[in-house]
């Protein structure tokens, strides 16, 4: 089963500026679980991918901060797969891979929310 969008379709994806907002807001809404909020900016303007990334780096070192069973609790409900997870625990470049994990995860769900409305 597919958990995320190929780096092809995510890069077609992003040319809708519609679909970028609310790949934005659907990983603004699943960190604000965590109480873990983001700027208005990112909430209201579609920024680019690498803008993305890098807020969403800095909401995955937050979350870090706050123990690790919380932040699997998150990995959890955005429904990073395990093993994955695993992949990366000693990758030095742990949070910015983690980071693009979780937007191609986001947007995958409004990938298919899209296809299938």
């Amino acid at each position: 089963m597919k958990t995320a969008l190929s780096h092809s379709q995510l890069v077609k994806e992003f040319e809708s500026a519609d679909f970028i907002l609310k790949t934005q807001l659907q990983i603004a809404k699943d960190f604000g679980q965590f109480t873990i909020d983001f700027s208005s900016d990112f909430l209201q303007t579609p920024l680019s991918m690498s803008d993305i990334l890098m807020e969403t780096e800095e909401k995955v070192a937050e979350l870090m901060k706050e123990g690790e069973q919380r932040f699997l609790q998150f990995l959890y409900l955005v429904d990073i797969p395990e093993k994955d997870f695993l992949e990366l625990t000693s990758d030095e470049k742990f949070i910015s891979k983690m980071a693009l994990l979780i937007v191609q995860r986001e947007a995958y769900k409004i990938y298919l929310r899209k296809k299938y409305s």
